[in-house]
């Protein structure tokens, strides 16, 4: 299987080369074909035809540096770790803003989820459940299995927000977040960041 994902990974690298070169390629020959067009003519305007040139390499270099900004973020675990707090912007309102102040949680380096949920005042209740992930795929340039989806072991017990498994959405320039479904909220969307309530 490693060899086969090796094979495959390869021909995607050579296919991506050959569209890389193609339009200098087809520059080069354009440049040639004006070029011996105009020979007999000494008012060739060469300084266009470098000014096309520059503009062209220019502009090819930045959509190839900028690819990897426009494709849904690759996550590996160490990504995932850190704290998560109720994504306001998807739903904005008063639902919203409750939620973000009366919940939380974390993901650990010891494959834990740490929630938190506010009871009164200053109040807040731990509950610490265990965490597998999937698969996910190998990724062959990170060396490592990325975007594992995120499998939490609650039971009847825990909060009605992680008794279900969280769906992962991986957006562009590194975004991302988590959707539990809860019986009585719906969906509540979790983004990576730190807790900044009126009560901390």
């Amino acid at each position: 299987n490693t060899n086969l994902m090796l094979r495959i990974h390869s021909f995607f690298i050579l296919s991506s080369s050959m569209i890389v070169w193609m339009p200098f390629i087809v520059m080069l020959l354009f440049s040639l074909g004006l070029n011996n067009y105009f020979s007999s003519n000494k008012k060739f305007p060469i300084y266009l035809l470098l000014f096309g040139w520059v503009t062209f390499i220019g502009g090819s270099g930045i959509l190839y540096l900028s690819q990897p900004y426009f494709k849904p973020v690759v996550l590996t675990n160490k990504d995932i770790y850190g704290s998560y707090v109720v994504d306001k912007s998807k739903f904005p309102g008063k639902q919203a803003d409750w939620q973000y102040e009366n919940f939380r949680f974390k993901i650990t380096k010891t494959d834990t989820l740490i929630f938190e949920y506010k009871l009164y005042e200053n109040k807040w209740k731990t509950e610490h459940i265990k965490l597998s992930y999937s698969s996910g795929y190998y990724d062959l340039d990170k060396e490592e299995y990325c975007n594992r989806k995120l499998q939490v072991h609650s039971d009847s017990t825990n909060h009605h927000i992680i008794k279900d498994n969280p769906t992962l959405y991986r957006k562009k320039f590194g975004n991302f977040y988590y959707v539990f479904e809860s019986e009585k909220f719906g969906n509540v969307f979790f983004k990576k960041g730190i807790w900044e309530g009126k009560s901390r």
